[in-house]
């Protein structure tokens, strides 16, 4: 983990893997993940060609909480950091709750983001019927609870201490609740072990990460429309988590978007190797679909 400061004091981790000499990404991880979401074979993202750069969002592994963000903050965030590294321009990716954060980065930054791919992409629950596109029974109550942020930091907080009291009990948990992961949950040791270190630093300020990108997921700052790069949008026909219709429905209000269906993937499918393969492959400059 490497960490820089921002403008406003706050502290923002991140890793930087992959090929050092290769196309530059930026990835935005998923709700209740971390920057350690990835395929675990570290050779592999090499030898795509690809410098894969992952930050913790505010209030999650080493990232200072940001409370009462919006998704459009985001953008100042990774402007910030690809400053810091000094990339001139670079592709963006994002799953689950990351691609909306994906999505901020290439509204702020225009030109300098070149193109992106997204993985099982939330859109903005407080338009367009997006929320009833929620699957998992408990982001599903989330939703009904919106407006009592204490209810829903108490539940997050008690979700949080059971789970960090037992961590492989939370991801074989995770597995029957979301069968349509439980093979990529457990697929070999190395990536078992992988979901447990992400989970592990989602959840190490306690409910705080949660909360604050539960929040940031109504009223985004921006229009879908707005962003007009290009983006390879990926999704399972397996999700148990959101409805493979939301990810449909993102690609659809994107101006320059083109579907890809992963047949028998759930929500987690893209860290599997051959999927992995595919969604990195769309982020090289000469891997673009569309």
């Amino acid at each position: 983990m490497q960490t820089m400061t921002l403008a406003d004091d706050r502290t923002l981790a991140y890793d930087d893997y992959g090929d050092p000499a290769g196309s530059p990404v930026i990835f935005c991880h998923g709700f209740s993940d971390s920057r350690l979401i990835r395929n675990p074979d570290e050779a592999l993202t090499a030898s795509l060609g690809v410098r894969m750069i992952a930050a913790d969002q505010p209030g999650v592994g080493g990232s200072s909480p940001q409370p009462g963000r919006t998704m459009a903050d985001w953008g100042p965030d990774m402007e910030q950091l690809a400053d810091h590294l000094g990339l001139e321009r670079f592709a963006i990716a994002g799953h689950s709750g990351g691609g909306p954060h994906a999505l901020a980065v290439a509204h702020r930054l225009g030109d300098r983001v070149t193109h992106g791919a997204l993985a099982s992409p939330v859109g903005p629950l407080d338009e367009d019927g997006f929320a009833k596109m929620l699957v998992m029974r408990d982001l599903k109550l989330i939703v009904k609870l919106r407006h009592f942020h204490h209810i829903i930091r108490w539940a997050y907080k008690a979700d949080v201490s059971k789970a960090r009291r037992d961590i492989g009990s939370f991801v074989s948990a995770m597995a029957e609740e979301d069968p349509g992961d439980a093979a990529t949950f457990q697929r070999t040791p190395a990536q078992e072990a992988m979901f447990e270190a992400n989970f592990t630093d989602g959840m190490v300020q306690d409910e705080e990460g949660l909360y604050e990108m539960t929040m940031a997921l109504w009223n985004w700052g921006f229009e879908i429309e707005e962003v007009t790069q290009h983006m390879d949008v990926f999704y399972g026909d397996a999700d148990d988590i959101i409805s493979p219709r939301m990810p449909q429905r993102v690609a659809e209000r994107l101006p320059d978007a083109t579907e890809h269906v992963w047949e028998g993937a759930g929500h987690y499918g893209f860290v599997d190797r051959e999927r992995w393969i595919q969604f990195l492959t769309a982020l090289r400059p000469t891997g673009r679909a569309g």
